[in-house]
């Protein structure tokens, strides 16, 4: 054709099939926009636009390689099988020399129209299909690669730089989908370990709008309410307390720290200490409700004041009567009577002396600093002794004092032989002394498996009163003298007691009948601490 000669005019048919092409990838962008706005799944952003490149290009294969932030590569993912493909030598090999690295290195696209005249095209050794057209795109995000998008064809000068301009707009819209798919991922991941070390506290939480719906709350809040699923829609449905507390921390705007009381059952209320933490933002103001269980606090703070209280008490008679007898003493008239003022001082100075004792043999087990001499030792030996002490007692009040030994062969304990003897010797005295005249104490050892555990148990048993019900499950409580204060003693050796087993890895248990009697029943393990001789 000469050069003034004018270009030929398209037929009808051409222009409408090229008006017909360009409507087609308006409609696929302006589609695929749509999509990629909804889309919140990475593989499934990937998957979609693999798919929809290669069928409207009617490539052969696709892939994506997706980048991170320092270009190593996150992903491969594959057209024909639309899952992640495993990374090879051979991959890392292309992604070092190959088209991927050419595009990820210059940030633009590259049209091949016939591999075998490009050298930035490496064949795979074992592919079956003869790669001659390629189209690779950069899913670009601002200056950052976030990916390369490749094309095959079999055909040499398959795809058109139409194909290439339209890719290149697509990519445009993945790679802002990809983004915020990752962003969303990122966000779900944060929010799972948010939930998860929320779930693992030991502390309810709660986080509630301004209008007191609930958006999050963890196990231990429900439990701290005995709510189960599904999970209140408001304050109000959880605890009028609580919320009565939330809109006292609205008004003041500042953070709100009260105790409340959560009436469970009669026998577990919770003393609960709650905290209301404002989350102030532009759009909406959020507040974080953290609970926190004192329960056990108050007890123990209950038990320090009572313990302060009654051990004031019981320093305070022996020391008020040791200063009323020395006063006695020191009068004139009293020489007579000297000899009768002197025993009691030494008497109560005994009392005074037992009850320093006994605190402070509680604090040392309290503070873990109980020194302990253990060796093995022969139980029943031992307890035959004690029981030969203890009978000249027995008998000037006309009581029995029975030892009954174990029937089997029971192997030596290896322990701190002054600590047991403490226990057996605190509960003989308590029951020859609670057992009246004429009655009847039997000390007894025995083997017994306890939760499938094979232990040695000692027996203290009595004819004596009986202790109610009520009391027996405070027999144990430090200062606690059961149905009558009033009674000698401390009030501190039973606690001891337990204590001391704790220490040995025992335990002790009561069984008792009002008007029939009493029995205290110790239990130790054979297996970690036992030596057949």
């Amino acid at each position: 054709m000469a050069a003034n000669e004018p270009s030929p005019v398209p037929s009808p048919e051409d222009s409408y099939q090229r008006l017909r092409t360009e409507y087609e990838r308006l409609q696929l962008l302006y589609s695929l926009a749509q999509q990629f706005a909804t889309m919140l799944s990475l593989p499934n952003v990937l998957q979609h636009v693999l798919s929809a490149t290669t069928r409207f290009t009617n490539a052969v294969r696709g892939s994506i390689f997706l980048y991170g932030e320092h270009d190593e590569v996150q992903m491969h993912l594959l057209s024909e099988r639309f899952q992640q493909a495993r990374l090879t030598p051979f991959t890392n090999r292309i992604l070092r020399e190959g088209l991927a690295s050419w595009v990820l290195k210059h940030r633009q696209s590259a049209l091949i129209a016939d591999t075998n005249l490009d050298e930035r095209w490496i064949d795979y050794p074992s592919d079956t299909l003869d790669v001659r057209s390629v189209l690779c795109v950069p899913l670009l995000r601002g200056r950052r690669v976030r990916g390369v998008l490749t094309l095959v064809h079999p055909d040499i000068d398959f795809f058109t730089m139409d194909d290439e301009a339209l890719l290149n707009v697509i990519a445009q819209h993945a790679a802002m989908a990809i983004e915020n798919a990752q962003l969303i991922a990122d966000i779900n991941d944060e929010r799972r370990k948010f939930e998860g070390a929320f779930t693992a506290m030991e502390e309810g939480l709660i986080l509630v709008d301004g209008d007191g719906r609930i958006h999050f709350v963890n196990p231990q809040a429900l439990a701290f309410f005995a709510v189960t699923p599904p999970v209140p829609e408001h304050l109000k449905e959880l605890s009028q307390p609580v919320l009565a507390l939330f809109k006292e921390a609205q008004q003041t705007g500042d953070s709100v720290r009260a105790e409340i009381v959560l009436e469970q059952n009669p026998t577990t209320d919770l003393a609960i200490h709650i905290a209301y933490i404002p989350i102030f933002s532009e759009q909406e103001d959020w507040w974080t409700i953290v609970l926190h269980d004192i329960t056990r606090l108050k007890e123990y703070d209950r038990l320090k004041t009572q313990f302060v209280a009654n051990a004031s008490h019981e320093l305070r008679t022996p020391l008020a009567n040791i200063k009323l007898y020395a006063r006695l003493a020191q009068q004139v008239k009293a020489k007579t009577k000297l000899p009768q003022y002197l025993e009691t001082i030494a008497s109560e100075a005994g009392r005074l002396e037992a009850i320093v004792e006994d605190l402070l043999t509680l604090t040392r087990l309290d503070s873990g600093l109980m020194h302990s001499n253990p060796e093995w030792v022969d139980i029943i030996e031992l307890l035959r002794n004690l029981a030969q002490t203890y009978r000249p007692l027995a008998e000037a009040r006309e009581q029995r004092l029975i030892f009954q030994e174990c029937t089997s062969n029971l192997p030596a304990l290896w322990l701190a032989p002054d600590q047991f003897m403490r226990v057996v010797v605190n509960l003989l005295s308590n029951a020859l002394k609670f057992t009246p005249d004429g009655g009847t104490v039997t000390l007894s050892v025995d083997r017994q498996i306890q939760a499938g555990r094979a232990g040695t148990i000692i027996t203290v048993a009595d004819t004596g009163p009986g202790i109610a019900v009520e009391h027996q499950q405070r027999l144990f409580e430090r200062f606690y003298r059961g149905s009558n204060p009033t009674e000698s003693g401390s009030g501190l050796g039973l606690a001891i007691v337990r204590e001391l087993l704790a220490l040995m890895g025992g335990t002790i248990s009561v069984a008792s009948t009002v008007g029939q009697g009493s029995q205290f029943t110790c239990w130790l393990p054979l297996e970690q601490h036992s030596h057949t001789a």
